[in-house]
Parts: C-alpha cells; structure tokens; sequence
C-alpha cells in the first residue's frame, strides 16, 4: 500500500526506506550528510522529498514521524517558496553542478534558519558535482551548521566521488521483486499487456517509474526497431553507416543499455550453453545464432568498447556520436 507523507505518496516499494529513515529520526541519529543512491527510477527524490518535508515541518505527525502538510513551513514548500530549503542541481540535463553554485549558498549556510527550525540542502545529482564543486563543499559536509542537513542524490552507474561519500552515510534503494511490481504497473498502465509490463521491467532494470516512463513513451517500439537494425546488419541488409546515422539522430545511452544487456546474455549464453539464463527471451534466437559462430574474445571485446562508450556519453565527452557507433556495430558485424 503507498503511503500519504507530507503531500508525498511513496510507493509501496520504498516502505523499508522510509522506515529506516523514520527510526534515525526517532533515535535522533539522522546523519548531517544522506546519500540516497540506487537506480534512476527508483523514486530515490519522492524519498528525499519526503524526509526534507520532515526536517522542515513545524508540527510533524508523531510517531510516524511524517510533515503535516498544513504549517506555514510546510506550506512555504509546498509553494516552492521555503527559505531553508535549497536544491543543488545542473543547469541543464547532462550538464555538471559547478563551484560557484556551491559557492553562492555558503553565505546561506552559515546564517540562522530564516523559519527557526533546519535547514536542508538537496543535490541532485550527486554525481554531477564536479571536482572543484565536490572540493567546495568538503568543508560543509565535516562541520555542517547547527540543525543543517544535505540530502544527495546518487543515481547509478555513474560513481559518487569517494571524498563526498566518505562523509556521509549512504542508503541504498534497491529494485522491488518483480512479481511485486507487475500489479501496481498494471494500475498505473491499464491497457498495457502482461508480456509489456514484464518487458519493460527488463528494459528498466527493474526499476518501476521507469518501466511506467517506457510504457508511456513507447519505449518498447524503440527497443524493437533496435533489435531490428542490428539484425539486418548481420544480414548485410543495411550498411553500419546507415544504423549509425540513424541512431545518432536519438538519446544513445537509452539505446546503447538495451544493447548492452543482450551482449551480457550472449556472453552467458556462450558460457553456459543454457538458454534458461539469458534474461531477454525475446532475442534467444538471435543469441543463439551468434553464440555458435562468435569469438567469445570478439564478444567481450565489443562488451568492453560498449561500456567504455557509455561511460564517454554520461561524461559528456565530446565525442562524435555516429563515429562512436560505427565502431561499435561494425565490431557487431564482425561478430560472424
């Protein structure tokens, strides 16, 4: 059952997180620095809304140890109007978290709660604290101010720089079971079909909002066309400069993970001889005609290159995209 926290519902799969939150609350052991890390979809920042709503509520519901939604404080949140609140965010998607936006909320931290309660910081994402903004901020984290609290946000793979994790506590958000899930994403999708939901479950690595984020994007038809061009490639029915083009035209980190996910079952599949491992089922056929003529060097080889691409796109190297690609499905070409 989701829960009602401060005007936030949280879904049924984050109870276990909140109630461990909730008991640091009643302990009064709340660390002054909280990582929440775990996958993109997991609802990581409704959790991270909902315990800065607590921090900041004047008249929190006890024991559950939830906002009231109705003080003045919680009511200044909700307006996006709180003047102990403040968000540490990029300036556009993909772009970096920089000094001088450390900087400009310094003088911030060091003066009285405008409210007379705490003050909270939340940074998202946290991984995208460069260098010098992650120096910046060192300092913050080991001497935080009187009642002062940061909520970061940790969304994987990318890693957190280890001087900012060493100073704070970290709570990982794992994805629900599977069987879990597929109820509540039919409700939140009512006219998708079984083997959807169970499809973009895969696709999202389980995670549940952004399975429903697939689901109302289409993504599932993208997924396809993917498994489509890199077919007709192995059957020299389209040139690598064509797919190349093609795909450089879209997000590639999307793309390239469902790619990446079939090259994990054909090195399985390659290793084990069992079809019952690999996870996608929709491509064993695929699979299974590469693995009997593939190099498994050849196929590792392409998975290491896939990987380091992706690791080039989440650090907005500029890198020329459809150069990128060429390499990679031509690795894909010579597979057989």
């Amino acid at each position: 059952m989701d829960n009602m926290m401060g005007n936030t519902v949280l879904p049924f799969w984050l109870d276990s997180s909140w109630s461990q939150v909730q008991q640091m609350l009643t302990d009064d052991r709340l660390p002054h620095g909280l990582v929440i890390s775990g996958l993109p979809g997991l609802g990581k920042r409704q959790l991270a809304d909902t315990l800065a709503a607590r921090l900041l509520c004047q008249a929190p519901v006890m024991p559950q140890q939830l906002a009231c939604g109705q003080c003045k404080s919680c009511l200044l949140r909700q307006s996006g109007s709180h003047p102990d609140l403040k968000y540490l965010q990029p300036e556009a998607e993909g772009k970096a978290i920089l000094v001088d936006m450390v900087r400009q909320i310094q003088p911030w931290l060091a003066a009285t709660s405008q409210q007379g309660g705490a003050k909270v910081v939340l940074i998202e994402p946290a991984n995208e604290l460069n260098a010098n903004a992650a120096n910046a901020l060192l300092k913050n984290l080991e001497e935080p101010g009187q009642n002062t609290f940061f909520i970061l946000l940790h969304h994987w793979p990318k890693p957190l720089l280890p001087t900012i994790r060493s100073r704070c506590q970290v709570h990982t958000v794992l994805a629900p079971a599977a069987e879990q899930v597929q109820p509540w994403l039919a409700q939140q999708v009512p006219n998708a079909k079984a083997e959807q939901l169970m499809q973009v479950q895969q696709m999202a690595h389980g995670a549940p909002l952004l399975a429903v984020d697939y689901l109302r994007h289409d993504a599932p038809a993208q997924r396809h066309q993917t498994l489509v061009d890199l077919t007709a490639i192995l059957r020299n029915q389209i040139s690598v400069s064509e797919v190349a083009e093609s795909w450089a035209k879209d997000p590639l980190p999307q793309r390239l993970d469902w790619w990446l996910q079939w090259q994990q079952d054909l090195i399985k599949l390659q290793q084990t001889q069992d079809s019952q491992q690999v996870v996608n089922q929709d491509v064993i056929k695929l699979l299974q005609a590469i693995a009997r003529k593939a190099e498994i060097k050849a196929v590792f080889g392409l998975y290491d290159d896939t990987l380091q691409a992706l690791d080039s796109l989440s650090q907005r190297r500029n890198i020329n995209q459809q150069l990128l690609l060429e390499k990679l499905l031509y690795g894909w070409y010579q597979l057989i």
